[in-house]
């Protein structure tokens, strides 16, 4: 709406009429706070990243599982102690 001189007198809720809006709200102590959290939040959530994504975060977790394997498996056999060393202890 262009600023008129009529319009220039008025208040700023006043200035212009709108037909056919039609706006409805609850108060905020009749909403509630936490209704579809799990259908909206956490399953959207879970869906988009997790299900969804899957080959993003897949063949990294199971390479890094094998190196840790590996790792672990070879420090313990390097760790180990030769039994043939202590054969003649009594």
């Amino acid at each position: 709406m262009r600023p008129t001189v009529v319009s220039m007198g008025k208040h700023f809720g006043n200035l212009g009429k709108m037909y056919g809006e039609h706006r409805f709200a609850l108060a905020p102590n009749e909403q509630k706070a936490y209704k579809g959290f799990l259908d909206q939040a956490f399953v959207k959530t879970f869906k988009t990243y997790v299900w969804d994504q899957w080959y993003y975060y897949i063949p990294q977790t199971i390479g890094a599982y094998l190196l840790y394997d590996w790792a672990k498996k070879t420090n313990h056999a390097a760790n180990r102690k030769n039994p043939a060393d202590y054969a003649n202890d009594q």
